[in-house]
């Protein structure tokens, strides 16, 4: 089980990065996520709601020079959409193409796919991961555990308090933006 919250940036990468210089944040990593969301043949993707068809999905992700693996992320939601629990379930894989060949092999199709340019930054009080996605929307994505520090929180209330500090446009209103389902409501708007 792990903990995170994700925010929807409000204006464009530069003034947030300039904004978080002023924070006295560096950038200390950056990478690029390419996940294929793979999803059941026979799913009616406009008879489900939208988390339901999100829970069917299998993600083949390719981290460029880290990692590639088959990917399943268990969530149990509130109500309001809010994540209750999540734990992703791994299988490395060595070869993209041959992943998408089996999934389909076991009738599963792409149903979209997220490029995530990922840009670590920290100011050595907490970190983060401003997330570009598909070169048109911009996430802050916290969590729990530091990868670059020893930096731990109990809580998403701690976490929403930690980003709170800092007075970055983002929504407000919802610290568990779901990327994947801005990707599938936009398939679905298109028809």
């Amino acid at each position: 089980m792990e903990n995170e919250v994700t925010v929807l940036i409000e204006c464009g990468y530069e003034e947030l990065h300039n904004i978080l210089k002023k924070y006295k944040f560096n950038i200390v990593d950056k990478y690029t996520i390419n996940d294929i969301y793979m999803i059941p043949v026979d799913i009616d993707i406009y008879k489900l709601h939208n988390l339901e068809i999100l829970s069917k999905c299998v993600i083949i992700r390719d981290i460029p020079n880290i990692e590639k693996i088959l990917l399943y992320k268990l969530k149990k939601y509130a109500s309001n959409g809010d994540i209750l629990f999540q734990k992703k379930i791994e299988c490395p894989i060595i070869d993209i193409n041959k992943a998408i060949d089996f999934m389909c092999a076991i009738k599963y199709e792409k149903i979209f796919t997220i490029f995530d340019e990922c840009i670590v930054y920290s100011n050595n009080i907490i970190e983060f991961t401003v997330q570009i996605v598909n070169n048109k929307y911009i996430f802050i994505e916290m969590e729990q555990n530091g990868m670059y520090f020893n930096k731990n929180y109990c809580s998403v209330q701690d976490l929403k308090n930690e980003l709170e500090k800092y007075n970055l446009p983002y929504d407000k209103k919802n610290y568990f933006v779901k990327k994947a389902e801005i990707m599938l409501n936009e398939i679905k708007e298109k028809k």
